[in-house]
Order: C-alpha cells, then sequence, then structure tokens
C-alpha cells in the first residue's frame, strides 16, 4: 500500500498548504515529486493558452518561495476541501490574504487549485485565480517566473 494510500491528497495537499502558510521550506521541498509540474490555467490574455508552467522541483519550489518575498501575511482562512473518490486529487477552494511586501498594498484573490498526488508526493498543482489581478499587483517576475510563461509561448 503506498502512502497515497494511507493518507490521501487531502491530507497531503492540506500540509503542502499549511507548509505555505508558516513558511515551512523543508515542508514545501518534502511534498513534492521531482517531476512535480504546476499550472496557471487562467492567463492575463485572451489566447485560452495557460499563463505559465512551472517543470520539475526545482522550478516548483522557487516559485514557491518567492512568494515569502513577494508577500507577508500569506494564507487561506476559510479554505473548502475535497479529494477524488480515488484519494489521487485533492481540491481547495478559498479566498487568499497577504499584504505585498514591496507597496504594502492588501491582496486577496480567489483560488481554486487541484492537487494530483502519486506515492505521497504532489506530482502536479493546478492554480486557477484571477491572473490579471495579481499582474495588477506590479511584482517583478522573477527569472523563474519568465521561464515558465516562455515555456507556455513556446508550445504556441
Amino acid at each position: 500500500m503506498t502512502d497515497t494510500n494511507v493518507r490521501g491528497a487531502l491530507a497531503i495537499a492540506q500540509d503542502y498548504v499549511r507548509f505555505i502558510e508558516t513558511g515551512d521550506r523543508d515542508g514545501i521541498a518534502r511534498s513534492l515529486a521531482d517531476n512535480v509540474e504546476q499550472i496557471f490555467p487562467i492567463s492575463v490574455e485572451a489566447s485560452g493558452d495557460p499563463m505559465g508552467i512551472f517543470s520539475g522541483k526545482e522550478e516548483v519550489v522557487d516559485y514557491t518561495y518567492g512568494l515569502f518575498r513577494k508577500f507577508s501575511g500569506l494564507w487561506w482562512p476559510s479554505p473548502e476541501w475535497s479529494e477524488s473518490v480515488d484519494r489521487k486529487r485533492a481540491f481547495f477552494e478559498a479566498r487568499g490574504s497577504a499584504t505585498v511586501a514591496h507597496s504594502g498594498v492588501p491582496y486577496s484573490n480567489v483560488y481554486i487549485t487541484r492537487f494530483d498526488v502519486e506515492n505521497g508526493l504532489i506530482t502536479r498543482i493546478a492554480e486557477y485565480a484571477n491572473a490579471n489581478l495579481y499582474v495588477s499587483l506590479g511584482i517583478e517576475p522573477t527569472p523563474t517566473e519568465i521561464k515558465a510563461v516562455e515555456r507556455v509561448q513556446a508550445r504556441r
């Protein structure tokens, strides 16, 4: 029996979100498979293409750690969680709460996130949120974020 069958995707995804909220970098990294992919399916462009795709643990970790430089007080109060019947996917719906580090402006986006889990590790994260709201914050993209956007453009 694999860890996914013991704990299920729900417990693993809930741990991952808690690790982000508490800034537990080791916990974040331990939660991710080496081949993890994080995708942002909703773009600011009317192309229907994703906003960005982070490929591999190094990129997903770099993106996630970058949140700690961009925001303070990042958390999702009162999330609603569900899990697929086979316990391999968890779904998260919540309104986030944070403060933008460079401006002090409050930031609150709505998220629906799908976590796919295999063998106790997250293999795919699909985060649905208002990309226009995020872009409007004027946060300078990191080299890893630029690479994720360019990856989508190269697939066109």
